[in-house]
């Protein structure tokens, strides 16, 4: 008799704790879950675990914050709650949602690239970084143009700078809100709502290092979340035959690879997407313009920027790794570069 009321206690005891996870399956009390998207957190595995992590980050940064940077972080995470994550209903946006935030506040505390009340102002900055760092010829589709092109940038002839209609430190910034609401974010063959505009996705071609071919949708695809300032540009048509263009711009990436049972490692840069990507509104558009300067990662000072040149627009990538400057410049509406490197080939 006393070994079966063991058995129904200790069952008893089993039952209450399966119980007592399941209420406690994220950060919140499940238990009080009243809004779909609380009740999706707790009833799914994965996205509670996301939460469970994102929650020990928050709490983290608020430890280590001043008071000024406590009051910011917690005016965006009660944005974040119900602008983004509330807004999700299907798996693929809380992922979205969860792994953006995540890289935003994990790199809470990384040095940023300033922003500039006119993004005139950095034209000083970029000079100074053209006549004193060792820039040498890297790739050019079009040598003469490349030339010119550079020419004038060193003396800021005829160079016109391009100012975002939205700039932030902040992806939860109220101000980019009807932007997340109306912007097609094209990822990896298709179009989605869900995605911030944060987010990129790229794969490299496959690899072969001697013997081994190495998996390229494993190995070489990299998800990654872009980190402050963010920007946005909408670009006019100079040119009766052209269209208005909408850009977003993320400082650098940070994120996991875009599978499930990969761990979150930090790429911080990844040299994939970080910079410019265009993005459409209301219809399925090009994917992301990403601004790949032939590097592995990317660090402040950044002087990046959109600028008018003999009547075109191009996209000045000029970003800086271990010490040394990189540049590259693109037009937006054809492939062609010009790029520079502290590297002489």
């Amino acid at each position: 008799m006393m070994k079966t009321r063991t058995c129904l206690f200790i069952c008893c005891i089993g039952i209450l704790a399966v119980l007592a996870s399941k209420s406690q399956a994220a950060s919140f009390d499940c238990a009080k879950a009243r809004l779909p998207a609380e009740k999706f957190v707790c009833d799914n595995p994965f996205i509670s675990e996301l939460d469970d992590k994102l929650d020990a980050i928050y709490k983290s940064v608020l430890a280590k914050a001043n008071e000024t940077e406590k009051q910011a972080v917690i005016a965006q995470q009660k944005h974040w709650i119900k602008h983004t994550r509330n807004m999700c209903t299907r798996e693929v946006c809380f992922k979205h949602a969860y792994w953006s935030r995540q890289a935003e506040l994990a790199t809470f505390f990384e040095p940023k690239s300033p922003l500039y009340a006119k993004e005139a102002d950095k034209a000083q900055a970029i000079q100074k970084v053209l006549a004193e760092a060792p820039l040498y010829e890297s790739t050019w589709t079009d040598l003469s143009m490349c030339r010119q092109l550079f020419a004038d940038l060193k003396k800021m002839r005829g160079i016109t700078f391009v100012d975002p209609v939205v700039q932030t430190m902040s992806y939860e910034d109220p101000a980019l809100d009807p932007w997340k609401r109306r912007a097609l974010v094209s990822t990896w063959k298709k179009c989605s709502r869900n995605a911030p505009l944060t987010f990129s996705y790229t794969c490299t071609p496959p690899v072969r290092r001697g013997w081994i071919d190495v998996d390229s949708h494993l190995m070489n695809c990299n998800a990654g979340y872009g980190l402050p300032p963010f920007k946005i540009f909408e670009l006019p048509p100079l040119k009766p035959s052209e269209k208005t263009r909408y850009f977003f711009y993320a400082d650098y990436d940070y994120g996991p690879m875009n599978q499930k049972y990969i761990t979150w490692a930090p790429i911080m840069g990844g040299g994939y997407n970080a910079g410019f990507h265009e993005f459409s509104l209301g219809e399925c558009g090009k994917r992301g313009t990403g601004t790949y300067a032939g590097i592995d990662a990317h660090g402040p000072p950044n002087y990046n920027s959109i600028i008018i040149y003999k009547q075109r627009y191009f996209l000045l990538v000029l970003e800086h790794y271990i010490g040394n400057f990189w540049l590259s410049i693109r037009p937006v509406d054809k492939k062609e570069i010009c790029r520079w490197s502290p590297q002489i080939n």
